[in-house]
Parts: C-alpha cells; sequence; structure tokens
C-alpha cells in the first residue's frame, strides 16, 4: 500500500513549527494525503487515563480515521489497557439524531465501541466547543480532535489553540470519509 499519511508534530509550548504547517498546507493536501498534527506536551502520559476521540457536526469525514488511529494505537503495549471514549457535539435539534447514527454504527458492528464508551454532548449557547473539551478531557493519555482544511485556512493557528487544560494531542484531516 502506498504512503497516504503525512504526520507533524508541534511543541504545544512553544508552537515554534506550527505556523510554517499553516503556509504549507494547502501544498501538502494538494497530494491527497490524510495530514495528521500530534501537538506534543512535557505532561505526563497517563495511559490508563485512555484516548478520547472528540467528533463534531461539521467532522464526520475525519471521524473515521480517528476512531481508527485509535485502535492502532491502542494496539501498542503501552495503550493495552486503556479504553477509547468517543464524544459527539451536537447542536441541540440534533441530539436525538445524532444519538441514534452513533448506536446504529455500534450495533451494526461497524464501530467497535461499546454504547457506555460513547458520550454525546449537546452544544450550549455560553459555553465554547474548547471549554467543552478541556473539562471532559483534562485527563485523558491522548485527545484526538479532527481538523477541516476551509478552518485552517480561515482561522490558521488559532484552530490549535485554546486546549491549555489537556496534555498530547492528535489532530486529524482525512482527505476522504474512510470505511470501517
Amino acid at each position: 500500500m502506498e504512503n497516504n499519511m503525512l504526520i507533524f508534530e508541534f511543541d504545544r509550548e512553544s508552537k515554534e513549527n506550527i505556523n510554517d504547517f499553516v503556509d504549507n498546507f494547502a501544498m501538502v493536501n494538494a497530494g491527497n494525503f490524510d495530514v495528521c498534527i500530534f501537538g506534543s506536551s512535557k505532561r505526563h502520559i497517563n495511559f490508563n487515563s485512555g484516548i478520547h476521540i472528540w467528533i463534531r457536526s461539521s467532522d464526520h469525514e475525519n471521524s473515521h480515521l480517528m476512531i481508527l488511529l485509535s485502535f492502532i494505537i491502542q494496539g501498542h503495549p503501552d495503550w493495552k489497557k486503556s479504553s477509547i471514549n468517543i464524544f459527539e457535539i451536537c447542536k441541540p435539534e440534533k441530539e436525538e439524531e445524532t444519538r441514534n447514527q452513533l448506536h446504529e454504527l455500534v450495533q451494526t458492528g461497524r464501530l467497535p465501541i461499546t454504547p457506555k464508551n460513547i458520550q454525546i454532548i449537546v452544544e450550549e449557547g455560553d459555553r465554547s466547543v474548547k471549554n467543552i473539551i478541556n473539562e471532559q478531557s483534562s485527563s485523558a493519555g491522548l485527545t484526538i480532535i479532527g481538523f477541516r482544511g476551509e478552518h485552517l485556512k480561515h482561522d490558521g493557528a488559532a484552530i490549535f489553540d485554546g486546549y491549555t487544560e489537556l496534555g498530547n494531542m492528535l489532530f486529524v484531516n482525512s482527505h476522504s470519509q474512510k470505511e470501517i
């Protein structure tokens, strides 16, 4: 199989190299690669605290790759006893639809996660998505969040900021939705 993914890393405390990536994302994206950006932290990794995957309504193209990567990571001996938790943030009017979609994926076996490891979080007007993620995943061993090229183009490196309570993070941009 040909290489189809590029992984970049930046230090979340110094953020030295992140602007280079932002400036060159269009060139990398033109190669039809899946792109991951690992935001490393000096914080100790608590492998038993699990892997947290955050899915947003605008992020479903990335969701399958984020789940696949979490299972690959969990295959490493250090992560073997960790759990994978999926959090989906949705608008209040989409809560029931979102819950049904996720439970259907679990029941058909296309998503090898137990329902107890899936949590639907309804967006509230006064809390930002980043605040919700900071609160829920502050103790996670690894937090995986998707991003879209359009957001990167519009907001720049700011999409990687604001996660002050989190340790190591993996930002994922899938070129196309993967089949599970």
